[in-house]
Order: structure tokens, then C-alpha cells, then sequence
């Protein structure tokens, strides 16, 4: 299936203004991608904490590579929920 095409709009040139207080929903949005951040490096530090000589099987090996493929290309995960 074709991906779907959706025109989003220009934002006005006035409407970003760098001096501005951030408002409460950017602040909750700060607050919520650091937390998705934090789950990150949860992720991160799991797998790097591996001793890779532990690996013995390919399908130890296989596991291993495709949850770290995952991170690097989250695009290219089938969406099957792996």
C-alpha cells in the first residue's frame, strides 16, 4: 500500500519567537522526550552490557544484532511487533 500524502501548512513567519517563555506544553513535551530518552538509554545500556563471548548460538547472535538494529534503523523494523 502506497504511503499517504498529507499537506500540513505553513506555519505562519511570526509564530516562532526564540525570546518567548516556552509555554506548559512545550514543557511537557520537553519532560516527556526526556523520559522516552531515558527508555533509550535503558535500551542502550542493557545491550552494551552484553559480553558479546557469551554469544554462542546464531540465533543468540541473531537476537542480539536485530535489537541492536533496531535502535540504529528504527525505520527498517517490521512492524510485526519485534
Amino acid at each position: 500500500m502506497p504511503a499517504r500524502v498529507i499537506d500540513v501548512p505553513k506555519t505562519d513567519a511570526g509564530a516562532f519567537n526564540p525570546n518567548r517563555p516556552a509555554g506548559k506544553l512545550l514543557q511537557a513535551q520537553t519532560m516527556h522526550l526526556r523520559e522516552a530518552l531515558i527508555q533509550h538509554l535503558h535500551e542502550l545500556t542493557t545491550l552494551l552490557a552484553v559480553d558479546l563471548r557469551s554469544l554462542k548460538t546464531e540465533a543468540e547472535v541473531g537476537e542480539y544484532t536485530r535489537k541492536i538494529t533496531a535502535i540504529l534503523h528504527p525505520q527498517a523494523v517490521p512492524r510485526s511487533g519485534k
